[in-house]
């Protein structure tokens, strides 16, 4: 069964909707006493998500990258690229771009509701307040260092440019994501016992549940693009590094055994014909 359809192209990127999409936006629409005032913010809200993942994926594309498809969700937007930028920096541009997106739509909606003139109806007011409070909440959120969301990628990629190696990097920020992703949960899980911050509580859980399992999965497929079958992104830390066993003495015999030398290593003597 289908669960996601292009609705349009914006700048050439398909912007799809996924059917869980529907859940978010009877959730919003029913938590304000007007139907009207709801499904604005509903609209408010996908408008929202939409420019932030606009954002990033327009920088994407200015370094080169294809971006797939935009889809918007019931967790939110996710904009699929087919690569990321090869260079720190401009991974960190990218990474920021939506979060200046959402700062930049508060901004304007906060610099919007404390102009008084002309007078603005109630309902004008109670918009610009929401689409202020949202995007400030959108950049916060997303700014949060947890790994693969924008500040993860923005502390992961300042990590390689600076200090370390893209596989370490990214091994410390999918490590303090999953960290954050534990937080996240039982902060949801200590609502749901006290009754208390129980707005979109399901939903804030799901997510903490998509940046664990996301962060590790990201973490491997940087470690096969980089180092194969290797699992330790510390080797050659004296710490870090297991002992290896060394190679056998040069005593004329030959060993048919790849390193480590040491499991079921063949030993045959070497004889040289004159």
């Amino acid at each position: 069964m289908k669960t996601s359809y292009t609705l349009f192209h914006a700048f050439g990127i398909p912007v799809t909707v996924d059917l869980s999409l529907l859940i978010l936006i009877f959730m919003v629409a029913t938590g304000y006493g007007s139907l009207t005032l709801g499904l604005t913010a509903g609209f408010i809200l996908l408008l929202s998500i939409l420019l932030h993942e606009l954002g990033h994926s327009l920088v994407a594309m200015a370094f080169g990258c294809k971006v797939r498809d935009i889809r918007l969700m019931m967790l939110g937007g996710c904009a699929t690229m087919d690569s990321m930028p090869k260079k720190a920096w401009q991974e960190i541009l990218m990474a920021f771009a939506g979060p200046f997106v959402s700062i930049m739509l508060f901004a304007i909606a906060f610099a919007l509701l404390l102009f008084e003139l002309p007078p603005k109806p109630a309902f004008a007011q109670d918009i610009l307040a929401y689409t202020a409070g949202l995007n400030l909440i959108l950049f916060c959120f997303n700014m949060l260092p947890a790994f693969p969301m924008d500040g993860g990628r923005i502390l992961r990629a300042t990590l390689q440019q600076f200090f370390t190696t893209r596989l370490r990097a990214t091994w410390i920020a999918s490590r303090i994501g999953r960290f954050v992703a534990i937080l996240m949960a039982l902060h949801a899980v200590y609502s749901m016992i006290t009754k208390s911050h129980q707005e979109f509580m399901f939903i804030r859980l799901f997510i903490a549940l998509m940046i664990y399992q996301t962060a590790e999965r990201e973490y491997r497929m940087v470690l096969a693009e980089e180092q194969g079958p290797r699992r330790n992104p510390f080797a050659g830390f004296p710490f870090f590094n297991p002992q290896r066993s060394a190679p056998p003495p040069d005593d004329g015999q030959a060993v048919v055994s790849p390193p480590p030398y040491s499991r079921g290593a063949t030993r045959v003597d070497v004889h040289k014909e004159n």
